[in-house]
């Protein structure tokens, strides 16, 4: 769809994104100076081919929405969904020579498809769809879409599984503070669904007390990965209680500390419209070579220009934005009774 700067109004809808059907739809419409897109590459190799005088500035909607995410791809990658802050700093990995067969094979296997995925990319940012690429590497189009949001490596650190009594430590820890004997707690559990074993219900209580006569906090800070991910995006550090808590996650998986930074630092430049500044971060994360941050600064400096025009111009596409509601509506009222045409003659009607 594209839509008048001035009026706001749909002026054209094209029947597909093809580069054939926009350099057609530009070479009938000169007029054009400014036009502002996604990060689409295709977009940018007609626009720029037909003429490298119309200014092209990137969305920053679309722009804020590819930061947030890389942001909940690495936060989805590093930290588990149920977090202890209570907890000592995870442990270091083990020395070289000390890994299994089973580890090593593991580590090859993470190495390939990395290799594999890498590959993918390329091909995905010179146009490839999905689709093709799919049935070219014989994948699934899902593994191919998995592939293509990959920051790095595979994680092949072994996760601890769950337990029946994780979701349930709260209520022990209740219990065993009013003074519960392990044989009661085990009972109560049972009554409210807990179907694991006494065992593990023993050496829970037993941690707990060990702790209490050491004078150490039993009562862990557990916190959901979602709530993580919101207080290190939202970084309101004026919150007392949320501050603290974005320092002890930063403590304890310090993989995010970089990331953290560069990612509050990135929605600061654009919003103070910091054009110097932007430049230098990027650069930067670019020099550091940050593999979660890698794909993402590649694609940027691949059309870097109308990215600093999103900082410079106040255009956006919020008022094409504002009309693919409208557009999906008309599309199901007009399914399998209408055609192209008569969806475009629809979207483009004004009442008089």
């Amino acid at each position: 769809m594209i839509c008048d700067a001035v009026t706001h109004h749909p002026i054209d809808l094209l029947p597909d994104r093809e580069a054939d059907t926009l350099a057609d739809w530009l070479s009938d419409h000169p007029e054009v100076t400014h036009v502002t897109r996604d990060r689409y590459s295709r977009f940018q190799e007609v626009i720029s081919a037909h003429s490298a005088e119309i200014i092209q500035i990137h969305d920053r909607f679309h722009l804020i929405q590819n930061l947030w995410a890389l942001h909940n791809q690495i936060i989805q990658k590093i930290l588990p969904a149920r977090i202890d802050l209570g907890t000592p700093l995870p442990k270091p990995d083990p020395p070289p020579g000390t890994q299994t067969k089973a580890d090593i094979r593991q580590t090859e296997n993470a190495r390939k498809k990395w290799e594999q995925a890498q590959v993918l990319q390329r091909y995905y940012t010179k146009g490839y769809s999905i689709t093709r690429l799919s049935k070219q590497f014989n994948l699934n189009p899902r593994t191919v879409k998995r592939y293509l949001e990959m920051t790095g490596p595979p994680d092949t650190s072994r996760k601890k599984r769950p337990k029946a009594l994780d979701a349930f430590h709260k209520q022990v820890i209740e219990w065993e503070a009013a003074g519960h004997s392990i044989h009661i707690i085990y009972k109560k559990l049972q009554d409210i669904g807990y179907e694991g074993a006494y065992g593990s219900v023993k050496v829970f209580v037993a941690q707990l007390r060990k702790k209490k006569r050491a004078g150490a906090p039993w009562e862990n800070a557990y916190h959901n990965r979602r709530d993580i991910r919101r207080m290190l995006w939202q970084n309101n550090l004026s919150d007392e209680r949320e501050r603290d808590i974005i320092n002890r996650v930063l403590k304890q998986y310090p993989t995010i500390q970089p990331v953290y930074a560069f990612i509050a630092s990135f929605r600061d430049t654009i919003a103070r419209r910091d054009q110097t500044g932007f430049v230098e971060l990027i650069l930067y994360e670019q020099i550091r070579e940050d593999p979660l941050t890698g794909h993402f600064i590649r694609r940027l400096l691949s059309d870097l220009k109308p990215t600093l025009n999103a900082i410079t111009y106040t255009e956006s596409n919020g008022f094409v934005e504002g009309n693919v509601n409208r557009l999906k509506t008309v599309k199901r009222m007009m399914y399998g009774r209408a055609g192209f045409e008569l969806l475009r003659q629809r979207m483009l009607y004004r009442p008089a």
